[in-house]
């Protein structure tokens, strides 16, 4: 009958399998913590891009939106561009290029979701609802979840006074030069919105 090992080698093998196994756990472990880790800034990069794209698209629709304000109606008269500091409503000419074949207004506004933020609406309402031979207007959510909305419009006040940017339009003979739109994000929101100053293109 074979003699058993001695004590003390059996217990140095057992250390050794043990120290081993303890430095396996260990690096699974950082293994672990580092694709927690790397996961979590992919996330956060995927995040981060959808909001700049979703911003970007907003921003190229307000762009050509309030580039192509219609300077008269079909009837000849002037349409009238209703801008408030929070709050914007003008006529739209048609553009069969982007499938918009009658005039329409557009008006812009934020509406409170009841968490403290708002939804940026766009209302597109056809020529033929202010005259009542259409029965309701549409909606569009262009962007959730903003902090604030902000207009400012950049032209003559009156006949004979020079241009200046001014918190709300008024006048019903022409349209401004230039409409500004700034938008906030709440807190810790990581989506970005640069100045936005659109040409109106429309100069009697």
């Amino acid at each position: 009958m074979p003699d058993a090992p001695p004590p003390a080698r059996q217990a140095g093998f057992a250390l050794v399998e043990v120290l081993v196994s303890l430095a396996l756990a260990a690096l699974m472990g950082v293994l672990l913590v580092e694709a927690v880790q790397v996961a979590g800034r992919t996330a956060t990069a995927v995040a981060a891009a959808e909001g700049a794209e979703q911003v970007q698209g907003v921003r190229d629709h307000l762009r050509r939106t309030l580039g192509s304000l219609a300077s008269r109606h079909l009837d000849g008269s002037l349409p009238t561009v209703r801008g408030g500091p929070e709050t914007l409503s003008a006529a739209i000419a048609p553009d069969r290029n982007l499938e918009r074949p009658a005039e329409v207004v557009a008006a812009f506004a934020g509406a409170p979701r009841g968490d403290g933020a708002a939804d940026l609406i766009e209302r597109r309402i056809p020529l033929e609802a202010l005259q009542g031979l259409a029965p309701t207007a549409r909606s569009e959510v262009l962007m959730e979840r903003v902090a604030g909305l902000a207009f400012r419009y950049f032209g003559a006040p009156a006949k004979g006074l020079p241009p200046v940017w001014l918190p709300a339009w008024t006048r019903a003979d022409r349209q401004p030069d230039l409409i500004e739109v700034r938008v906030a994000f709440p807190p810790g929101d990581r989506r970005r919105w640069p100045p936005l100053v659109v040409a109106t293109g429309d100069r009697p």
